[in-house]
């Protein structure tokens, strides 16, 4: 990368903190917050009870004697010795911020977890940049690369979900970028040895590792190489099919290895039947609602550059496609994974978060594009893009959000219950369910019932001997305390 360029994305990286710096170490509150909430409660667990204690698993409620799980609250498949399990995705996303707290000795908190998701942004600017740099025919002094970078630093969905909200589904984004690159730049090198197909392999474990993108990433990568064996017979190709096999292989035994821990391969399995029932492809109300979820998904998270890439295909078409030769290898890499994840998960795709990942090939497109433009209708095309974005994402994530009570109430919930509760008492939420917001701030387990009698029969069933019930009473929170017998 050259100096100038590299300066120009660090400002560029700059001044996209400073558009997110007013939502930064706000009370976490709507728009998938409680993404960031369940990692907090995992970290603090593992760092309040001990990593082992939990078996590496990420443990969603609290193991004090008041706040396990009694026997006939839930029968969830991710319940063990009183605690709940969220074992949706695989370790690594929670691996890597807990060793960063422990190696810092920092608590868990929201904004180290925002620093160490918005330092990753950046990483996955600069691949992006490198990239664009592996599909150019020639001109290394191209702005291309660049402007692919920096679309991705300003794109609504980035700035959101590599900021403020932070889970395995939209962390796997950071891996993923960098296996396209390894890949892209295997099948340009000419070297035809073991290091390129392992080092594929290994960017596949690791983004399997941290998320089921993984899998549809090795899978393309299968079908790519299988598909030239086929043509060409090299033995290459084998290496390469190996590889993919591997990588994927091993990030989903060590997976499983972690969470069989915590519950056997009959609850597993069951777990992970119930996910998928939860966000698979059989949709109760059908298929076209969660599409046109899906299309309001990128219109939120990439309008501005969605626009400007059928702009590009409009009047910059025939010199879009002579920028390189190696666009339908990229295609595949980048487009085939999201299209197998949005289908395959249909349901969970109704999440705005979801469209993250078609953020690689809409911005390279974009950034490719735009730079296709002549003379200064380039910059002003990707100035002009980027305000858009910013302003669009302020449309959704009100900049003046840090004191408003919309945003503030979970916040205020946790900190009254944390207020009023004794550690010794099961804390019972009466006829509404409370946010992992709450849970997070007032670092309890939360029991949602639906009256004073039920409260008293889980009371019973922990051995706890009191308990204190909370109930809502307009947009206030009023509590009475209870013991096992009633009155």
């Amino acid at each position: 990368m050259p100096r100038r360029h590299l300066l120009w994305l660090l400002l560029a990286f700059a001044i996209s903190l400073s558009v997110r710096a007013p939502l930064l170490d706000r009370p976490l509150g709507s728009h998938h917050e409680l993404c960031t909430a369940l990692v907090l409660i995992v970290l603090h667990n593992w760092r309040t009870d001990g990593f082992v204690h939990h078996h590496g698993a990420p443990a969603i409620t609290f193991s004090s004697k008041a706040d396990l799980i009694p026997p006939g609250y839930t029968d969830a498949p991710g319940l063990h010795d009183g605690v709940l399990y969220y074992l949706s995705h695989p370790p690594l996303a929670y691996d890597l911020p807990y060793l960063l707290f422990s190696i810092t000795g920092a608590e868990p908190s929201a904004l180290g977890l925002q620093l160490f998701n918005l330092l990753f942004h950046l990483l996955t600017a600069v691949a992006l940049y490198l990239i664009v740099r592996e599909l150019l025919l020639k001109d290394s002094a191209s702005l291309a690369p660049l402007f692919a970078a920096v679309l991705y630093l300003f794109m609504p969905a980035p700035l959101w979900f590599h900021g403020n909200v932070y889970m395995s589904d939209m962390f796997v984004q950071n891996a993923w970028v960098w296996h396209i690159l390894v890949v892209l730049r295997m099948y340009k090198s000419n070297d035809r040895g073991w290091r390129w197909p392992l080092l594929a392999g290994l960017t596949l474990f690791i983004t399997t590792c941290i998320s089921w993108p993984g899998v549809w990433a090795g899978i393309t990568l299968f079908g790519i190489a299988a598909f030239r064996w086929w043509r060409t017979r090299e033995e290459q190709e084998l290496r390469i099919l190996l590889m993919a096999l591997i990588g994927v292989g091993l990030a989903l035994g060590y997976t499983a290895w972690r969470w069989l821990q915590v519950v056997d391969a009959d609850g597993l399995i069951a777990y992970f039947t119930g996910r998928f029932a939860d966000r698979g492809i059989s949709v109760d109300r059908g298929s076209w609602s969660s599409i046109k979820q899906l299309v309001v998904n990128y219109r939120t998270g990439y309008l501005p550059v969605i626009a400007g890439v059928i702009a590009v295909l409009l009047v910059r078409r025939e010199a879009l496609r002579k920028a390189s030769a190696r666009w339908p290898l990229f295609l595949a890499l980048a487009g085939l994974p999201v299209l197998m994840d949005h289908v395959l998960l249909l349901q969970y795709a109704e999440h705005d978060f979801a469209a993250l990942k078609g953020g690689v090939l809409l911005c390279v497109i974009g950034g490719v594009g735009l730079a296709t433009l002549k003379g200064r209708w380039k910059t002003a095309g990707l100035v002009a893009t980027c305000l858009v974005g910013v302003l669009y994402f302020y449309r959704t994530n009100p900049i003046n959000s840090r004191h408003d009570e919309r945003f503030t109430w979970q916040e205020e919930q946790g900190l009254y219950i944390a207020k009023s509760a004794a550690t010794d008492e099961m804390i019972f939420t009466n006829g509404f369910t409370s946010e992992p917001q709450v849970q997070w701030c007032a670092k309890r387990t939360l029991f949602r019932v639906d009256g004073l009698q039920q409260a008293r029969d889980l009371l019973r069933a922990n051995g706890a001997e009191r308990g204190i019930v909370f109930s809502e009473d307009g947009t206030a929170l009023v509590h009475e305390r209870i013991d096992q017998e009633a009155p």
